[in-house]
């Protein structure tokens, strides 16, 4: 009678089992977590590829309206950004002026642009994009870099190069040449694997 008691008494876990469990849901939490965040960060470059997409459209635009050669655009356009507080250097409203970022978009944009010598739009102004995130963007500072034309190349997905972005980069570490832009989102007369 005492051991048919003892055995209907002892309920519960031992102390090996939720050791193991535990351990289990370290490990998807280590595996996990990082996926999460990572993913996040995609969601947030899709302003990006909307907003660098409306950019290249209103260059293209404004290159089609003058009556100005295309190294004359390029010198129009080279250096400009367009931020949604109107606080860059000069901005690229003042000389497109319907291109207006939303007051809560989470980048701030860098045009740099030049004339091609090669690739599909040899001797058009091509443009490179490098959007920085500001400081409601899930990486504050992070960049992503977006061409005037699709690449091929390795970290490239069509115009944009959102590799170091998504692995939570503050800087383009890890960023690789593609389309009409270099590794430093700098615009170059040649496209990479496009």
């Amino acid at each position: 009678m005492p051991q048919d008691r003892k055995a209907k008494n002892q309920k519960g876990f031992t102390l090996v089992e939720l050791m193991v469990v535990v351990s289990i849901i370290g490990i998807l939490a280590a595996i996990g977590i990082p996926r999460v965040f990572a993913y996040v960060r995609a969601s947030e470059t899709a302003e990006v590829s909307q907003n660098a997409g409306r950019i290249l459209a209103g260059v293209k635009a404004y290159g089609d309206s003058q009556l100005k050669t295309p190294a004359a655009i390029v010198t129009d356009i080279n250096g400009t950004g367009l931020t949604p507080d109107g606080t860059a250097g000069t901005e690229l409203a003042t000389i497109i002026p319907f291109l207006v970022l939303p007051a809560d978009a989470n980048f701030d944009y860098d045009i740099s642009a030049i004339v091609a010598s090669a690739g599909p739009q040899n001797g058009e102004p091509v443009v490179c994009i490098t959007a920085t995130g500001r400081a409601t963007a899930g990486v504050p500072g992070g960049q992503i870099i977006y061409s005037a034309s699709p690449s091929k190349a390795g970290g490239w997905d069509g115009r944009m190069n959102r590799t170091p972005y998504i692995n939570g980069e503050s800087d383009l570490t890890g960023a690789t040449e593609g389309g009409y832009c270099d590794v430093t989102g700098t615009a170059q007369a040649t496209c990479t694997s496009c």
